[in-house]
């Protein structure tokens, strides 16, 4: 259990941010691509995601190991715009910041692996480690990023309603099921994580909403337990999520190949709308039309379809994802 520390003028300095970047969700989303959480939300996401990945992820997996603290690329590199200036920042991080963080990393996993340890000193793996990180970011994360930002803003919106409405009090309630205020101090159920007691010391907190983190997470310098972020998963249904992967992309060739409406019915099911009705409602056709048409599309290797409980579930196979991207 992490312990965060208020005084008043802590509560005074609470601020509340969308998004640290793209940059910091890429890294976020790494959470979601090496376990199976939330299928309904992530699955479709996440079976294009692994469906592109390469050589590249040797080096994602460094970052974000499977257990233990990951080599800190959100803090060191900060908040951007865009990847390209949370990059820069990364950059021209001072050699000793790198180092102390890699470090960190080695105490916690007994070494650090060689595919992490030029960072310190050289440029030139600076610059490569960025490329494989941005690469992974142009695959898996920018072809959504207007609508995740989108969704992350809503967010903010929300919790400021809350501010208004509840003051600091309410806003520091409802974050998650996860986080407990119990003033003045913030308690933050942290899984295997070692626990960390951080004294604010009147510099305030960072709350940051995320997309892909769906578990709260607190991010600190080990070195320096005087200031800190928090982020929180933000509100996240699957049908928020299915709209967030609608990426919009022209069907018309896979259409002519198809037919239009079937086109459209493997598109949506790649993007996560998994169920007979919901496809349906998607598309406005009957549901008989619909499982006409998936009828079709199952026979043709493109979809899989099982039941789980009282429904009905449809997912691409790696041939239809595979006829999505050529199209």
């Amino acid at each position: 259990m992490h312990r965060i520390h208020f005084t008043t003028a802590d509560l005074a300095r609470v601020r509340v941010a969308p998004t640290l970047g793209p940059m910091a969700e890429t890294l976020f989303s790494l959470t979601v691509l090496r376990g199976r959480p939330e299928e309904a939300t992530f699955g479709a996401w996440r079976r294009r995601a692994r469906a592109g990945l390469d050589s590249r992820y040797a080096l994602l997996s460094a970052l974000l190991p499977g257990r233990g603290p990951s080599f800190d690329l959100v803090n060191l590199a900060g908040p951007g715009r865009d990847f390209a200036e949370s990059a820069e920042n990364f950059l021209v991080r001072s050699r000793s910041a790198v180092r102390a963080e890699l470090d960190y990393y080695a105490d916690h996993h007994g070494r650090a692996p060689a595919v992490l340890a030029g960072l310190v000193d050289s440029l030139d793996a600076r610059r490569e480690a960025l490329s494989r990180v941005e690469a992974y970011h142009q695959a898996a994360v920018a072809p959504h990023w207007k609508r995740i930002h989108a969704h992350l803003a809503a967010e903010r919106a929300q919790r400021g309603t809350i501010l208004l409405d509840q003051g600091v009090d309410g806003l520091l309630s409802t974050l998650h099921p996860d986080i407990r205020w119990a003033p003045p101090t913030l308690y933050i159920r942290n899984g295997d994580e070692t626990p960390a007691e951080l004294t604010l010391d009147g510099r305030g907190l960072l709350l940051v909403s995320s997309f892909f983190l769906r578990s709260p997470t607190v991010m600190f310098d080990p070195r320096s337990l005087t200031s800190g972020r928090l982020f929180y998963p933000a509100t996240l249904g699957a049908d928020q999520a299915a709209d967030v992967w609608t990426t919009g992309t022209s069907t018309s060739a896979l259409a002519n190949l198809l037919g239009r409406t079937r086109a459209a019915i493997l598109t949506a099911i790649a993007d996560g709308v998994a169920t007979t009705g919901s496809l349906a409602h998607r598309l406005g056709i009957s549901s008989a039309a619909v499982s006409q048409h998936t009828g079709v599309l199952r026979e043709a290797g493109l979809i899989t379809t099982r039941r789980h409980h009282s429904s009905v579930l449809h997912h691409p196979t790696q041939t239809g994802l595979a006829l999505l991207r050529s199209s």
